[in-house]
């Protein structure tokens, strides 16, 4: 299937996509790292506490998108086929939420 459907292209562009879509995030307090390998998008984050946890949880939820932190990690792992704008919704909620996120937890 990944020969004959064109997988590792759909993830390449997956990829191409994610880089500079959350590279603004490298700049934002409380950031450790923002890596893309792949169709897999991190954003590591200074995370203080479980608190921090269910609020980044339920504000993503408030905001529509299913993102779920895992530790200190807000991650993407969409399907291959994701739609464009789909997948800009999930990276643009991580770009709002994330200097919430610092601003409510004192993040510097």
């Amino acid at each position: 299937l990944f020969e004959s459907e064109g997988r590792l292209a759909q993830v390449r562009a997956l990829e191409t996509a994610m880089l500079p879509a959350l590279a603004p995030c490298r700049d934002m307090p409380g950031v450790k790292d923002v890596r893309v390998q792949g169709a897999i998008g991190v954003v590591e984050l200074e995370i203080g506490g479980f608190e921090e946890l269910v609020w980044l949880r339920q504000r993503f939820v408030d905001e529509g998108v299913f993102i779920r932190p895992f530790s200190n990690i807000v991650y993407l792992t969409p399907a291959y086929n994701i739609p464009a704008d789909d997948l800009a919704r999930l990276t643009d909620a991580i770009i709002i939420i994330v200097p919430e996120w610092a601003t409510r937890f004192g993040k510097k």
